[in-house]
């Protein structure tokens, strides 16, 4: 009987998870909206202007970094003064 109850169990719980995308067609207090009147016309029929859709965004080189030596240390000490001398 144990088995059965978590097999139960398990599929309602997967009922439950896969029906969350259909709720808003359940919803009894939801407000149906309307579509407005008109022709649907594409904003930028080709393209957006100044947008070039040749290929993949070119992301910015990483290799102007200087990174410290391994093992040295930063020059912010714990307690020591700042440039104001406080």
């Amino acid at each position: 009987m144990h088995r059965s109850a978590r097999l139960l169990l398990a599929l309602a719980l997967a009922a439950a998870l896969s029906g969350c995308e259909t709720f808003d067609k359940i919803n009894p207090f939801a407000e149906k909206e309307t579509p407005l009147p008109g022709d649907r016309r594409a904003v930028f029929p080709e393209g957006v202007p100044g947008v070039s859709y040749s290929g993949a965004v070119a992301q910015p080189s990483n290799s102007n970094i200087t990174l410290p030596p391994p093992g040295a240390t930063g020059t912010a000490q714990p307690g020591a003064p700042d440039a104001a001398g406080r």
